[in-house]
């Protein structure tokens, strides 16, 4: 069966050879490839007329003063009317979206309180720089640019970091985030910077740290409002973290003359997490450990308070009070 399929397309392809070898058929494949040929000198032919054709060239407006605001009616391309060689034309065409025209704000004329101005000139002469010099520029528009500004209103806000970190195991933040610079410069309507007392980072993440780290960062700038910074930095102090245990007493600084307090246990066990560099740093008179009388007279009929920290350095991280309640008596005497 495997044999008679073989034989049978080994067949069809000897008859297909044979076809294509007929006469006929290489007088058919000669005739299309003078045909082709003809047709490549033709075009090549074409291409070196002169055509005339329209190219839009895009327009880039920079170093535009922050407290300025580009009115979205200003044109955002040029359309030159232009006669030159076919294969040119080919080119500008190709190369026209990103070949963009772009103009100095800052050096532009000013012809009244918020208008500049791009002559006739200067519009010719940045679209004869994108051209061979057998082109011909028969007409452009526009004709010559009136640039409208809106005077922007502004304020500092503070800086908010956005920024979701992870740590490896035995690592924490030590401290923290701090932007630089804290505070920016904002341009926009009135109304709008009226709501915006800080201005947010966009969202970044970081994962798996075990080392301070600097990180740059976008602002998250709503629409219509600029600032002289669009980055920020930020500063996340990162370090190993260990474990510190400390006994302190229980005070209360409140007690009348007239009744007596006692308290089981009267020290407490305190178990602390902190930067390793810290270690040496955590002592008794960072902490502290304190009730208000009141807080006894209220929890009477249990004898039983709850105990907290009342006291400790911000780089202490979750701090653990052990026993976290304690029983008291109190007594009173003449």
């Amino acid at each position: 069966m495997q044999n008679n399929w073989k034989s049978a397309f080994k067949s069809g392809l000897l008859r297909t050879g044979a076809f294509f070898r007929r006469q006929q058929w290489k007088g058919f494949f000669t005739f299309l490839f003078f045909l082709l040929l003809a047709f490549v000198f033709w075009f090549l032919q074409t291409l070196q007329q002169d055509y005339e054709h329209q190219i839009d060239y895009p327009i880039n407006y920079k170093n535009v003063p922050d407290e300025w605001a580009l009115s979205e009616s200003n044109p955002q391309t040029v359309s030159a009317l232009l006669k030159e060689k076919g294969a040119n034309l080919l080119y500008y065409l190709w190369n026209a979206s990103s070949n963009t025209i772009e103009f100095s704000v800052s050096g532009l004329s000013q012809t009244s309180d918020s208008t500049l101005i791009i002559t006739n000139r200067m519009l010719e002469t940045e679209v004869s720089k994108r051209l061979f010099a057998s082109a011909s520029i028969i007409s452009f528009e526009p004709r010559e640019i009136e640039l409208h500004y809106d005077l922007l209103s502004n304020r500092m806000s503070r800086v908010s970091p956005k920024v979701t970190i992870t740590t490896k195991p035995g690592y924490q933040l030590s401290d923290s985030i701090t932007v630089s610079p804290s505070e920016v410069r904002l341009y926009g309507s009135s109304k709008t910077l009226a709501l915006l007392h800080e201005i947010n980072t966009i969202q970044a993440s970081l994962e798996e740290v075990s080392k301070t780290c600097e990180l740059t960062v976008q602002l998250d700038l709503p629409a219509g409002v600029k600032s002289e910074n669009e980055t920020v930095s930020l500063f996340i102090p990162v370090e190993e973290f260990t474990e510190k245990t400390i006994q302190l007493p229980v005070l209360c600084p409140d007690i009348p003359e007239s009744y007596i307090l006692r308290m089981f246990p009267s020290n407490v066990e305190i178990k602390c997490y902190l930067p390793l560099s810290l270690f040496r740093e955590l002592t008794e008179e960072n902490l502290e450990v304190m009730i208000p009388f009141a807080e006894f007279e209220e929890n009477q009929a249990t004898g039983k308070v709850p105990v907290r920290l009342t006291r400790k350095p911000e780089w202490v991280t979750n701090p653990v009070v052990s026993p976290n309640e304690l029983e008291f008596i109190i007594e009173h005497h003449d």
